[in-house]
């Protein structure tokens, strides 16, 4: 080996001894670094398959339905009445009309009340100014809410109407018959001792809609 080779190889060993401290440091944070470039791509995978799942668990359903559908997620929730309304990102272009149902997986979310080219209004089951016709067994009633509760209305006493039995859409409007709704809670008779007065608790969570499906049948397929 040639001296200004040793000399240079000498020089790289001292450099090496008082930088050894700093040269660990870095080696630590490099291996620090690949670790959390790895925990954050662990993550994201995570997410992304969280939210497909999320999707198929949304959309997954209408498969089995019945009835003409369109898919949306929902662009905007009224921050100053919560159980009011929901706009969503498709319209008439897309094929969507007033009247037109809206569900998710657990059941019926609302009713379409504005049409714009690409987007509505959706009014909640939660709304005040609902009024549905609905089926419990051979039954036919009409939904409202009040007071922060479903009550089926309409009932006459002499119907048999049974605890945890499952509320739908019933055949006798222009919407489509059959869509899941919730299930009775309680059975009462109103003041009068002539109608049923029927809590129900609905299948929907209302305060955690991200997607929704629009049946864009008014009757279905015939």
């Amino acid at each position: 080996m040639r001296r200004q080779e040793r000399i240079v190889l000498i020089i790289v060993f001292i450099a090496a001894l008082f930088l050894k401290e700093e040269i660990i440091q870095l080696l630590f944070k490099t291996t620090n670094f690949l670790k959390t470039d790895q925990y954050i791509c662990e993550i994201k995978n995570e997410e992304i398959e969280a939210k497909y799942q999320e999707l198929v668990s949304s959309y997954g359903y209408e498969d089995s339905l019945p009835y003409k559908t369109e898919k949306s997620k929902v662009l905007f929730r009224n921050i100053y009445d919560l159980k009011d309304s929901i706009t969503i990102y498709k319209g008439y272009e897309e094929g969507i009309q007033k009247n037109n149902l809206v569900i998710n997986q657990d059941g019926l979310i609302g009713i379409i009340t504005k049409v714009n080219s690409h987007t509505s209004d959706v009014m909640l089951l939660t709304n005040k100014d609902l009024n549905l016709s609905v089926k419990v067994g051979d039954a036919y009633g009409i939904l409202a809410y009040e007071n922060d509760q479903f009550i089926i209305k309409g009932i006459n006493n002499k119907q048999e109407i049974k605890e945890q039995e499952g509320v739908k859409t019933s055949d006798i409007s222009i919407y489509p018959e059959g869509i899941y709704i919730g299930r009775v809670e309680k059975v009462e008779l109103d003041d009068y001792l002539i109608e049923k007065k029927i809590t129900i608790t609905p299948s929907v969570s209302f305060d955690k809609i991200k997607y929704v499906t629009i049946l864009t049948d008014l009757r279905g397929i015939e």
